[in-house]
């Protein structure tokens, strides 16, 4: 996937800056390439640094940057800190785009992409598959024509997780508490930060981070958004997730043709349209929140590790905050990450664009600022 700027909204974005003094914003790593080039992009209208959903959620609770950036809900304390700090205000969660969390591995003489189900991945990250000849792992690669003739080797296998708090981590930790019984028992279930049990675990901070923990460790197997497994070079070690996804066969029923919904296990690699897929929901499975669950979609050719990220704004209004001085560049900020040029470009970084259906509601979440 070719890496690539494009500029557009350049009249907008000029006029902007020129207006308003720069937006800061931190947070989630997750969303960091789209973010920092829009930032870039947008003539100095933001600017943006990658600290992890928490540090993130922290900064936004503290009032020290003007918006905060997350890829997982504030947690009960987080919220609660929130009213303590800022004068009883609540929280908007401004969805941007839709990413992948890859799951990347480092095997010994691995020809490519290996075949591993969303459970088995759970059972990785809890520790009850420590090695790469494990017969789990050689179950899902039977067919696999990337592994045919390859002898899976008895090595350990070194999970590289995050050190810091992390959307990216509850996404994954979320993903795979469906997939897994174990892995949710063993982590306590989705989290910014998980109870990690595998025997061998290396801890690095941001998605940059564990993308290098995953390249130069011998064994290893990591969790990383598909831009920052692009730039490390790992784009053909990732692998592909499997999971239940329904689909529409033609079946003879009774004497006739007719067309039924059948469940099969179905492996897929992430990437923009698979990415897509799991976002394409109905006006009717929106929240009321707008805080998306779109990990382990059903939907046919869905990758299954899929979230989204948000811009964080406080509700009912700025000014009870404290952070009135905040408002109309927090506006000007989205209101450009929304525009039509800048979702044009997330395709070259490894996001999708937001589906019509959650673009829809991010636009009309907007008159809720003040």
């Amino acid at each position: 996937m070719k890496m690539t700027a494009i500029v557009a909204g350049g009249v907008f974005a000029a006029t902007a800056a020129a207006a308003l003094a720069e937006t800061k914003g931190s947070g989630a790593s997750f969303p960091r390439l789209a973010y920092q080039t829009w930032c870039q992009d947008s003539g100095g209208l933001c600017s943006y640094v990658s600290k992890g959903s928490t540090g993130g959620i922290n900064d936004f609770i503290g009032g020290l940057t003007d918006f905060g950036a997350t890829d997982a809900p504030l947690s009960d304390a987080q919220r609660a800190s929130l009213a303590s700090q800022r004068g009883g205000s609540g929280v908007l969660y401004f969805p941007t785009l839709l990413g992948a969390i890859t799951v990347p591995t480092n095997v010994a003489g691995q020809p490519g992409h290996l075949r591993l189900r969303a459970k088995t991945v759970g059972l990785i990250f809890a520790g009850d598959i420590k090695s790469w000849n494990d017969p789990r792992i050689k179950a899902d690669n039977a067919g696999n024509a990337v592994t045919r003739g390859y002898a899976f080797p008895n090595q350990p296998i070194v999970t590289c997780v995050r050190q810091d708090g992390s959307g990216t981590s509850f996404g994954f930790s979320l993903a795979l508490s469906k997939a897994s019984a174990v892995f949710k028992a063993a982590s306590g279930g989705a989290s910014q930060l998980p109870r990690w049990t595998a025997p061998n675990i290396i801890k690095a901070n941001g998605n940059a981070g564990v993308a290098a923990c995953v390249k130069a460790t011998a064994g290893a197997i990591g969790y990383v958004d598909l831009g920052d497994t692009i730039n490390a070079g790992l784009q053909k070690q990732v692998a592909a997730v499997g999971k239940s996804e329904v689909i529409q066969v033609k079946r003879r029923v009774r004497g006739k043709v007719r067309t039924v919904s059948i469940r099969r296990l179905a492996y897929t690699l992430p990437s923009v349209p698979a990415i897509s897929r799991a976002g394409n929901i109905s006006a009717k499975q929106v929240p009321s929140n707008l805080v998306f669950d779109l990990t382990m979609s059903r939907a046919k050719a869905a990758y299954p590790i899929v979230t989204t990220t948000y811009v964080l704004g406080y509700s009912p209004s700025y000014a009870a905050a404290g952070k009135g001085g905040s408002l109309a560049g927090v506006k000007a900020t989205l209101n450009y990450f929304y525009s039509k040029g800048a979702q044009s470009k997330l395709p070259s970084l490894g996001f999708a664009p937001l589906p019509p259906v959650i673009f829809a509601a991010a636009k009309k979440q907007m008159t809720k600022l003040k």
